[in-house]
């Protein structure tokens, strides 16, 4: 047989020149920065020879002017410019025109550039066969044009259009074509469409197709081996879909098969395949193309209809359900054994409406009476889904059962009403324990004063709990951000928490944001100690994007340890200054002019006076005492109130006022127990005090005055009661003491500072 040689037809063209030729000829060039053509330089007269001799678009831009030159060809891209623009310099095109391709025909010309290119340029043109001005499409070329005597070696610019209207319009009309053919495989329940090229193992295939493969588009599009595709092929169905690919390749023609995809998710998608398979010319496989339709749903419905009633009773004998069928026209009820036993009753319960209604709890009947109505007026949707409670006929029990159910119409009369029923008393139950659960944590949340709160890392923006607002004096819902957090914080704790919260956030550490830090209130401008527990969450790149956690309002807390810790050093100094006293007394007590059972006792008496004195501070924390409360409790210890006389205004003492004084009021009372007042019966104290007049620290002014007793005459020598309230209160308390050993009775002055 002899070889058939392909057929090559040619397209028609005219003869070179035609009536461009003529007009450059014609053309006064002197006119121009060019010049007569007889000046012109070899390379351009080469060059408008070439341009004049060919039938495709080209021109030449000369000179530093760029003066144009053009071709037959050429002349339908100028539109109403030609013939005019012939010999027209660069400069006389409009702005727009000139802004485009200036800066490219100087890079030319300069010779710094070795030409450009514009793909699919779209111009209006006009054609002989047809005046109407059109957009036609141009791949255009801006290349130098060589001139040895042009100071950059390059004297103009050859311009070269080759038109790709044809080409443009018939990727549209392509692009339009298989719109429409996706149109209508999706109008056809279509999800996909395939063409394998099987010589190359490529398939290029549609999103859709690409979705039910768990591939992605972009590479399906591109091409992917056939083996890419067959992981998502269900394992009982992949031998087969082989050996019917594998027959269609073999003889070629259509084939069709149903088959099962395995998604991403595990959940199993049901396909309908049609395609065709193309042999080359040597009889080998060349092309699979065909389209893929999604059959899930058709499938479930087959599956439905033929084993409707298998599958009802698998699935509520599973979810321990009961089925229930009521023909309300005929007046029959029917129950399965399943709702027998969820509501108690045997075989030879009489089945009616009204021994139903019978177990239903009283609370609950109206409702389920609702229920019922609502489903089977035929103007609503005819469905049920309730819950209720009965009171089990076998044993009584409270059951809390569920009810799904559809009515069915024959016209406005309802003729079918089934449905199944479950005991949900477990659930309930949980559901119950669960609002329990959710109500004590709030109550807990309320009584710890804890808000809970989030920051969205990309945006800034906090979520707050109405406690957070309230910790930080911002009114409750209010938009707030981090800036707004960072704001509220005391100047000395805004650096340590920042740097907590950028541990927290940063992926490399990624440590549990635990922090304590004062807030000022914005609106409130209080100061509240808080501390701050969270943790902070990262996308699967490495990125934070949210801090969660929750605040307590510690002040409380903070104010005690703040107190205890004046406690303990007020401790330490009372102690070392009571050692101090003790060792004091010690000392003036136990001396050698003194017999051991006397010094034994006034040591004994001194410490008892200090311990009542030490008493009254403890009960009020070591904040102070009243001075009435020492006198007061001075005359209980030396006789009673009968035998003191108590006068002056509420004054607060100092605790080392409170300490000092109590002690000198207690060795005068013991030296009057002895010698003055208090050793006779009728023997009488009057302690009077008052604020000293005059401006500066508040001072006391406190009398002791004796009446009553033996006649007094002064001692011979000062003893260790006398050098303590002389001496020892004057520089204790800032003050001064004086002792008169008057024949009526000893009368002792103080003058003391309050706050000493």
């Amino acid at each position: 047989m002899a070889e058939v040689k392909p057929r090559v037809e040619l397209a028609l063209t005219r003869i070179a020149g035609g009536e461009m030729n003529e007009r450059v000829r014609a053309f006064d060039w002197s006119r121009t920065p060019i010049g007569p053509m007889e000046t012109w330089p070899p390379s351009l007269r080469l060059a408008v020879d070439m341009i004049l001799a060919t039938n495709f678009p080209m021109a030449v831009r000369w000179g530093p002017e760029l003066c144009l030159i053009y071709n037959d060809a050429y002349a339908p891209a100028l539109h109403e410019l030609h013939p005019a623009a012939l010999g027209m310099r660069f400069s006389q095109h409009s702005d727009a025109f000139q802004a485009s391709l200036r800066t490219m025909h100087e890079n030319i010309l300069a010779g710094t550039s070795g030409g450009y290119a514009l793909e699919k340029m779209a111009l209006s043109i006009k054609r002989a066969d047809d005046p109407t001005p059109r957009i036609g499409h141009f791949n255009i070329s801006y290349s130098p044009l060589p001139d040895t005597t042009a100071p950059t070696g390059v004297g103009g610019v050859l311009i070269t259009a080759v038109e790709l209207t044809e080409a443009v319009e018939t990727e549209r009309t392509l692009r339009q074509t298989e719109r429409r053919y996706r149109l209508a495989i999706e109008a056809a329940g279509g999800v996909g469409a395939w063409d394998w090229d099987i010589q190359a193992d490529k398939v290029y295939a549609d999103a859709g197709y690409a979705a039910l493969h768990s591939l992605s588009p972009d590479y399906v599009e591109a091409g992917l081996p056939v083996h890419s595709f067959t992981p998502a092929v269900h394992p009982e169905d992949r031998e087969r879909i082989r050996q019917i690919s594998l027959a269609a390749m073999e003889t070629g023609g259509d084939f069709a098969d149903e088959y099962r995809l395995v998604q991403s998710d595990g959940s199993i998608r049901w396909v309908y395949t049609r395609g065709s398979c193309y042999l080359d010319a040597d009889g080998r496989p060349a092309r699979n193309t065909g389209v893929v339709l999604d059959i899930t749903e058709r499938k479930a419905v087959e599956a439905a209809l033929l084993a409707a009633q298998a599958d009802l009773d698998l699935a509520v004998g599973a979810a321990r359900m009961g089925r229930w069928d009521h023909n309300p026209h005929a007046g029959v009820r029917f129950w399965d054994a399943r709702a027998r036993a969820i509501f108690g009753i045997d075989d030879d319960f009489e089945n009616t409406h009204e021994a139903f209604e019978s177990l239903i709890h009283p609370d609950d009947l109206s409702g389920m009476r609702t229920a019922v109505a609502a489903a089977m007026d035929p103007s609503g949707d005819g469905r049920i889904n309730h819950e209720y409670r009965i009171r089990r006929a076998s044993d009584g029990a409270l059951r809390w059962l569920e009810t799904f159910g559809r009515a069915y119409f024959d016209g406005d009369r309802c003729t079918r009403f089934v449905g199944v029923i479950s005991d949900v008393t477990d659930r309930k139950e949980t559901e119950a324990n669960l609002l329990l659960q959710e109500e004590t944590l709030r109550l807990a949340v309320d009584a710890a004063d804890l808000g809970v709160w989030e920051l969205d890392v990309g945006s800034g923006l906090l979520t707050w709990s109405d406690r957070c607002y309230a910790m930080f004096g911002v009114p409750a819902g209010e938009p707030v951000t981090l800036d707004t957090f960072y704001d509220r914080l005391h100047p000395d704790d805004q650096e340590p928490t920042r740097a907590a919260i950028a541990r927290a956030l940063d992926p490399r550490i990624r440590a549990d944001y635990v922090i304590e830090f004062r807030a000022i209130g914005r609106d409130d401008g209080q100061e509240r100690w808080i501390t701050a527990k969270g943790q902070a969450f990262f996308s699967p790149e490495g990125k934070a994007t949210r801090l969660l956690g929750a605040t307590v309002n510690i002040t409380d807390r903070k104010r005690a340890e703040m107190h205890l810790r004046l406690l303990v050093n007020e401790l330490n100094h009372r102690v070392k200054n009571s050692l101090a006293t003790i060792q004091a007394i010690a000392a003036q007590s136990f001396n050698a002019s003194r017999p051991l059972p006397q010094a034994q006792e006034a040591f004994t008496s001194r410490i008892v006076a200090l311990s009542e004195a030490h008493d009254l501070l403890t009960r009020e924390n070591w904040e102070g005492a009243e001075l009435h409360d020492i006198a007061a409790r001075l005359s209980v210890l030396h006789g009673g109130p009968t035998r003191f006389e108590l006068k002056g205004p509420a004054i607060r003492l100092s605790p080392r006022a409170a300490l000092s004084l109590s002690m000198a009021l207690h060795e005068l009372a013991t030296n009057a127990v002895k010698y003055g007042a208090l050793s006779v019966p009728d023997g009488r104290i009057r302690i009077v005090w008052d604020l000293a007049p005059g401006g500066g620290a508040q001072r006391l002014d406190l009398t002791w005055t004796e009446s009553g007793g033996p006649p007094v005459k002064p001692p011979t020598q000062r003893g260790f009661g006398s050098r303590l309230i002389e001496r020892g209160l004057a520089a204790e308390l800032s003050g001064e003491a004086s002792i008169k050993f008057e024949p009526a009775g000893v009368v002792c002055h103080i003058r003391a500072l309050l706050d000493a």
